[in-house]
């Protein structure tokens, strides 16, 4: 046990006003060796004069009412030679019954004086029975509750979680509390809970949610949405915080699941065209408001009909998903690629002038004229022509845009054909 350097008498006074709010009613007098009052907290038995906090520097003998400091007076003195007492005192009204307890106070090795508690027992049973209903009540929601529920220490140390916490994450209750909040986020993630919670401690909002992926025992990413609440005690200093998990791994799932069938080319996972179209509108207002570059390709697989003829359709099929891997991997991650339908495909080269855009178009036709697709023992021609046009502040809109490449890409096919 670490010493505490604190007075005696300010450890008693935080003693008592934690007691006090398990026990409403309690008191709690400190008296010096000549039975002097130290000082009083609460309404000790029957007691005005001592409940006033009035009594500081009186003798107990004084404030006490007669027949209750007689039958105290002998524990009294005996907890100033370092004895404890303990017991339950009836008073003689014959209705009231006091639960006493009379000890020393110590400084070191020294007894300083002593404490002398009281708290009328019905009351107490009271207190204790509306405690345990509530304890149990909140005991029976934290342990049944559906949702995974948590209580965090300030620096996101788990004090404790329920089961279905637990559940969540694939961790025994044991092995929650020896893990804490911050490593089981993304490090992306934790400046701004930080800041959340900051925030929450300042005052600024009681509670905030948010949605993130925690790591579970197994090293698997779980969505879960995220509600803490900050608890305060009584003056207002934040001691703990609250906090609710709900699993939403599976309408992420299905969110994503959506989000593919909105944005992506179901055969070869490009962006499709509606994605394509949207995000090359945002492209061109970039390029009229802060006077970027870009550059738009158009690409047609040549003689694609006659290897789906030939080949068969899943030849083919397995064919654009090649080529849609070959333009995935030559582009860079700011870059998008499409499938806008058939073999025709779309690319967007951000940063890129005209001629950067031309130059690439040509070493990307070089690449597909020399590179052969492997079809099981065969080797098929996997050629492509391919237009470009440059984006800049100029350009009106994606149709505009997109016809010019269209333009661009008949007139490289037209000159590969005559040659």
């Amino acid at each position: 046990m670490t010493h505490d350097a604190r007075e005696p008498i300010d450890v008693f006074r935080e003693w008592h006003d934690a007691a006090a709010e398990t026990l409403p009613g309690l008191s709690s007098v400190i008296y010096d060796h000549g039975f002097k009052v130290v000082l009083s907290k609460g309404d000790p038995i029957r007691s005005p004069e001592l409940g006033s906090g009035e009594s500081a520097g009186r003798k107990l003998d004084e404030v006490l009412p007669q027949d209750v400091w007689r039958r105290l007076e002998d524990d009294l003195r005996g907890a100033l030679e370092g004895k404890t007492a303990t017991y339950e005192l009836p008073i003689s009204d014959g209705e009231s019954l006091y639960w006493i307890q009379i000890t020393p106070l110590r400084k070191g090795d020294h007894i300083i004086g002593g404490v002398f508690t009281s708290h009328e027992v019905a009351q107490r049973l009271e207190a204790e029975q509306e405690l345990l209903e509530l304890t149990g009540s909140f005991e029976t929601a934290f342990t049944k509750a559906p949702i995974g529920m948590g209580l965090l220490a300030l620096d996101g140390t788990f004090i404790r979680v329920n089961p279905a916490f637990c559940r969540i994450l694939g961790y025994t209750p044991e092995e929650m509390v020896n893990v804490t909040y911050n490593e089981m986020i993304r490090p992306q993630d934790v400046e701004e809970d930080l800041l959340y919670v900051s925030r929450m401690i300042a005052g600024d909002f009681e509670s905030f949610t948010r949605e993130r992926r925690l790591l579970a025992k197994s090293g698997e990413a779980i969505w879960v949405n995220l509600a803490s609440t900050l608890v305060r005690d009584d003056e207002g200093q934040p001691i703990h915080i609250i906090t609710q998990a709900q699993d939403i791994s599976e309408r992420r799932r299905l969110e994503e699941e959506l989000r593919k069938v909105a944005e992506e080319d179901p055969l070869t996972g490009l962006a499709n065209r509606r994605r394509f179209v949207a995000t090359l509108d945002q492209q061109i207002e970039r390029c009229r408001r802060y006077g970027e570059k870009a550059s738009l390709l158009m690409v047609d697989l040549d003689n694609f009909k006659a290897i789906n003829d030939t080949w068969g359709h899943t030849t083919g099929d397995d064919l654009l998903i090649h080529f849609g891997r070959v333009l995935t991997g030559r582009i860079r991650i700011n870059d998008l690629a499409a499938r806008l339908g058939g073999d025709e495909f779309m690319i967007i080269l951000v940063g890129t002038d005209a001629e950067g855009g031309a130059r690439f178009a040509s070493e990307l036709m070089d690449h597909f004229d020399t590179h052969p697709f492997e079809a099981g023992s065969a080797q098929l021609s996997c050629r492509a022509s391919i237009g470009s046009t440059g984006i800049d502040a100029h350009t009106i809109s994606s149709d505009q845009a997109m016809s010019a490449a269209d333009r661009a890409m008949y007139e490289v096919k037209a000159g590969r054909k005559s040659r």
